[in-house]
């Protein structure tokens, strides 16, 4: 009897907290996304407050199959805004405490270079926790199809 009691124990502190967790941690992980799209509206991205939002080793694998650092992520901002962005149907999984995984469908509209520009992407973001903060590690883009 005391080996089950520990046994429940054992496994409602596990499983408790994770469940009462998991509702936090799609709303800070969903609330980052969003944050980091926003840092892109507006006649000029804000590539400071972006640079905020993503580690320092932080990696972009592009639609087009670009692989960019976060320097290089940046520079590619400068020729790019967007006016408009839409989240939908995102999923949120958790990794491991300290890192958490968002895959979501996005629509956007802007200009590249001067030209207009639209589409709609699932993308992927791996999200690591550096103190108290969620930064992105890894985003991905596929265009939709």
């Amino acid at each position: 009897m005391l080996l089950r009691s520990a046994l429940v124990a054992t496994l409602a502190s596990v499983i408790l907290p994770s469940m009462l967790q998991a509702p936090d941690l799609k709303a800070d992980i969903l609330a980052n996304e969003t944050k980091v799209w926003q840092t892109f509206l507006g006649t000029h991205p804000d590539t400071a407050a972006f640079g905020r939002f993503v580690t320092s080793d932080y990696l972009c694998i592009e639609a087009t199959g670009v692989l960019m650092t976060k320097a290089e992520n940046i520079a590619q901002l400068d020729h790019l805004t967007f006016s408009s962005f839409k989240i939908q149907d995102p999923q949120v999984r958790e990794l491991s405490p300290s890192a958490a995984l968002i895959v979501a469908h996005v629509r956007y509209s802007g200009t590249a270079d001067g030209h207009s520009m639209s589409g709609e992407t699932f993308t992927s973001t791996v999200w690591v926790k550096r103190g108290n903060r969620w930064l992105a590690q890894l985003h991905t883009e596929t265009f939709k199809k």
